[in-house]
């Protein structure tokens, strides 16, 4: 046989060997008298369990039984116990053979994995095969790290750079998301970049997202890049943020938790209805103003007209101050208590941290305009007062109010003291219950005197899977609260499924509310009924669908017409609603939501079919709102239909509008148009439009009209305004500047002398600020709060200095700082296995390594995803250590050399080994005396 031709033959034979190894794996007939059977058929597992299973051999026949058991296991299977065991049976014998298996992090879940079992002869005839499925529970586990948490911007850069690194250590596939999220000023369209992804069990990729890199961005002080991952079903797997600066060797301290993102302090001016005579003039501003020890705040909202047809009006104007102990309004006050409280007047409040109580008092008159009297008010004016108390526990709140008000609108002189307790912790539940009591006398003589009283209990919260929510409330007719004469009952409960809620509710509300007043001599009485069981999941992946039948009845007295005796009337409705939420993508939306059934009334008792639909959709720019209804659902459009003699109403509107951003957001504009047709007024329509156009960092200037046409009326308005955002100061605050004087110490005494050179162009950091030195060497950090600074220096050219520490506490503070020759310390940590070793989280990031110098002084790094670490490190002896608590407690640090010379001219590396520990294995032998040993 030729030399070409005897390889190809040997393959062939081994094919052959294995097929028919197969065949008879597959093919023979199983003998009844040998029982062959592991202890279990089907076993559970997770990854990095340790399974023991045991093999049941027994002889039935009437003669001697020897063979190997065989263990054949799948490659994502570790087979810890003997892969191959000798037996020999005597008739009417039986043995136990124990198998240890070990699930790796590469067994994947969704499918079986099988363990065979084979016994043969000598003679490699089979015996008997048997099997056990082993399935894998699901893990999901999809990771995302940043593997930079800084970059630095200058002149010569043209984009920015970010690799985001995505791993899988679960054992399914995972469809991810990412959406990469910049400030708004620095982005192109209205929607953050994303990127969609299937990531396989055990793997790992890595992503890097680019950006260009834009004036806006370099003349900036810095800013946030934010990454947010995704699983499929819209979860979150991860976090990252990378915060960008540009470098400078000047800069004012500029506190980030106030951004100009968050910053309140602005101004409009503005007019309205301009070029007609109701033309008006109007200056809105809000802010704060942070002092040494609390906050002042400030609202402004004036108005005037051109023509003069009323007085100015200022409402929502006042300044508040607040701190830790105490605070106060003046100006327009809006209170909500039992009765809303709106008006001009001031009130004060007192905080004692110490008792977990506060307290508040407060007074206003009726008058909403700050700058309006008494003679140029149409109803006459009241007023009123308030003190509140408030005690705060741990697991319980008490809160007191009393309330004094004089309405001559409505005759009245009242007074309300109430309480609510509320249990805010009780096994998953909150509790509130209130009780209330009051009395109404008559403004004008006083003769009438109507006592009250109210009371209500509220319950929410999830007990397990059930969400309750229950709300119940009695008032008198004549209590003086916002809620007069009622009775409700509302009660919902949810059960929380996987993939789907279930829920009902029923809601009952009746109002009786009785008056003093002259000017209401008839208050209607209604009520409400509503009952609902509901159904809501998601299916397809993404469709979110909810269905619900439902019935309500609605009464009410107070439509009183000639031709019909009735004086309650009344509607009732059997309607089905439904609703239907698709993301199509991430930046495409569809919502419709439907309610429809039959309906009758006491103004029209025939059963009607009635129907509305609300369809919301966007894509990109572009949004579409519309409704659509048919026939009657609340009495008070059965009353207009019945008056205007409309038998088949019909309501139809429609929606579209556009929001786009030019010039890289600099304008901003959107425009809709609104169609309405109705079988009351015909067809109708408006048209808005707005741009708002940044021609400053902190000033922009907006344009918006309206445009109606409701039948023969047409109405125009035309407005334009110009908004200045305002600086955040600070008053009373302690400052200081900043400077930093870095040198290059050429003969290491620490002094700026001969010999010595200033730093130029020297990357460092205060407080994670980023600086860049200037031609003399020196960077100015300006307006600085009177804190501890953290100064950290950059290795450049070989040129190092540790970290400094500065305590500011004067007006100016100047550091100097001396850079010494450094040597350049590297190495790699890597994990050491055997075939024994535990299975662990084989993760390099993060780990703590310390250099230890002369004099005991320590540097610290930390290795990134490969194991990898740096040091710069000024020129001498040192030893290397890793932080063991960083570890799993199965790996142990390999010794490292004990001391080692570090030079400027030549880097110096060590690598240290993390070895992992080997398994303790247990295994126990059952075994008959008929066994033959093994050799």
């Amino acid at each position: 046989m030729s030399e070409r031709i005897r390889p190809a033959f040997r393959k062939l034979t081994s094919v052959l060997i294995v097929l028919l190894f197969f065949a008879s794996f597959n093919g023979y007939a199983q003998d009844s008298l040998l029982v062959f059977q592991p202890s279990v058929s089907t076993v559970n597992a997770s990854n990095e369990d340790l399974i023991d299973l045991t093999v049941k051999i027994v002889n039935k026949r009437n003669v001697s039984v020897s063979g190997l058991v065989d263990v054949n296991i799948p490659s994502t299977i570790n087979l810890i116990s003997k892969n191959k065991v000798a037996i020999t049976l005597s008739p009417g014998d039986s043995t136990f053979i124990p198998v240890k298996i070990f699930v790796t992090k590469r067994a994947a879940s969704g499918k079986d994995h099988l363990v065979r079992f084979l016994l043969a002869e000598p003679s490699n005839n089979i015996l008997a095969t048997a099997e056990t499925k082993l399935r894998v529970s699901i893990k999901r586990n999809v990771n995302m790290f940043a593997l930079v948490s800084s970059i630095l911007l200058d002149p010569a850069s043209d984009s920015i750079k970010i690799p985001i690194r995505i791993t899988n250590p679960g054992n399914t596939p995972q469809k991810v998301t990412l959406i990469n999220r910049y400030p708004s000023i620095f982005q192109d369209d209205a929607f953050h970049t994303t990127m969609q992804f299937v990531i396989q069990p055990t793997a790992d990729t890595l992503i890097t997202f680019v950006k260009p890199v834009i004036k806006k961005m370099l003349n900036s002080e810095g800013f946030d890049v934010t990454f947010s991952g995704l699983y499929d079903n819209g979860d979150i797997f991860g976090m990252a943020y990378v915060k960008v600066q540009s470098a400078r060797n000047e800069r004012a301290f500029r506190d980030e938790s106030l951004s100009d993102s968050y910053n309140l302090n602005s101004i409009t001016l503005s007019s309205q209805s301009m070029f007609s005579p109701n033309q008006s003039y109007l200056i809105t501003g809000r802010g704060n103003l942070e002092l040494q020890k609390g906050m002042l705040g400030y609202n402004l909202d004036l108005t005037t007209w051109k023509n003069s047809y009323s007085p100015p009006m200022a409402r929502s104007t006042y300044l508040t101050y607040n701190n830790d102990k105490f605070g106060f309004a003046a100006g327009n006050i809006n209170k909500n208590l039992d009765i809303n409280l709106s008006g001009r007047g001031a009130s004060f409040s007192v905080t004692d941290t110490a008792s977990d109580n506060a307290y508040e008092v407060g007074f206003i008159d009726g008058n909403s305009n700050l700058l309006g009297n008494k003679s140029n008010t149409f109803f006459p004016v009241g007023n009123a007062g308030w003190g509140t108390f408030t005690h705060t526990a741990k697991n319980w709140e008490l809160a007191s109010s009393a309330i004094y008000e004089v309405n001559p609108i409505l005759n009245t002189r009242s007074a309300i003291l109430g309480n609510n307790f509320t249990l805010t912790k009780y096994k998953g539940l909150r509790a509130m219950a209130s009780l209330s009591g009051g009395y109404t006398t008559e403004f004008e003589n006083g003769n009438k005197t109507e006592p009250s009283f109210a009371g209500g209990l509220l319950i929410n919260g999830t007990i397990k899977k059930l969400v309750i929510n229950s709300q119940n409330y009695y008032s008198s007719g004549y209590y003086p609260g916002m809620r007069r004469g009622a009775l409700s009952f509302n009660e919902r409960i949810t059960w929380l499924r996987e993939g789907s809620n279930i829920w009902a509710g029923v809601d009952y509300n009746h109002y009786a509310p009785k008056t003093l007043s002259s000017f209401q001599s008839f208050l209607p009485v209604f009520s409400t009924t509503r009952a609902e069981l509901g159904m809501s999941g998601t299916i397809f992946k993404k469709l979110n669908v909810s269905i619900a039948p439902v019935y309500t009845r609605e009464t009410n007295n107070s439509f009183r017409f000639q031709n019909l005796p009735e004086e309650q009337h009344s509607l009732m409705a059997w309607n089905v609603n439904n609703s239907f939420n698709y993301p199509i993508s991430s930046s495409q939306y569809l919502s419709i939501n439907t309610e429809t059934g039959f309906y009758s009334s006491t103004f029209d008792p025939s059963q009607r079919f009635h129907f509305r639909s609300n369809l919301n959709y966007r894509k990109g720019m572009f949004n579409l709102s519309s409704t659509v209804q048919m026939g009657t659902f609340y009495i008070g459009e059965a009353a207009n239909n019945f008056l205007r003699n409309v038998s088949s109403p019909r309501l139809i509107n429609i929606i579209p509008s556009f929001q786009k951003s030019f010039l890289r957001n600099k304008l901003r504009t959107e425009t809709g148009l609104a169609f309405i047709n109705s079988s009351a007024f015909g067809n109708n329509f408006y048209l808005t439009g707005r741009a708002e156009y940044d021609f400053k960092p902190k000033t922009a200037v907006y344009s918006s009209i309206n445009h109606n046409r409701y039948g023969d009326y047409n109405l125009s308005i035309l407005e334009m305004g110009i908004t200045q955002k305002l600086s955040l100061p600070k008053v009373g605050a302690k400052i200081s500047d900043l400077e930093v004087f870095v040198f290059q110490d050429a003969n290491q005494n620490n002094v700026f002398d001969e010999g010595d050179t200033k730093a130029v162009g020297h990357l460092l950091y205060i407080n994670n600020v980023a600086f860049i030195t200037s031609s003399n060497g020196i960077v100015d950090y300006k307006k600085l709060p009177y804190e501890a600074y953290r100064i950290s220096l950059t290795n450049t050219k070989g040129w190092y200095a540790p970290d400094q520490n500065v305590k500011l506490d004067e007006k100016k503070e100047r550091v100097e700082i001396a850079l010494k020759r450094t040597g350049t310390l590297r190495g790699t940590l890597s994990f050491v296995f055997n075939e024994f070793s535990y299975e662990i989280n084989r993760n390099l990031q993060g780990i703590t390594v310390v250099a230890n110098g002369e004099n005991n002084v320590k540097h610290i790094t930390k290795t990134n995803a490969e194991g990898q670490y740096i040091f710069y490190l000024p020129i001498g002896q040192y030893s290397i250590s890793v932080d063991s608590g960083n570890l799993p407690p199965e790996v142990e640090v390999e010794k490292t050399p004990d001391t080692f010379r570090l030079t400027a001219e030549s880097p110096q590396t060590v690598n240290v080994k993390l070895l992992v520990k080997a398994r303790k294995i247990q295994t126990k032998k059952f075994t008959s005396p008929n066994v033959a040993p093994r050799n």
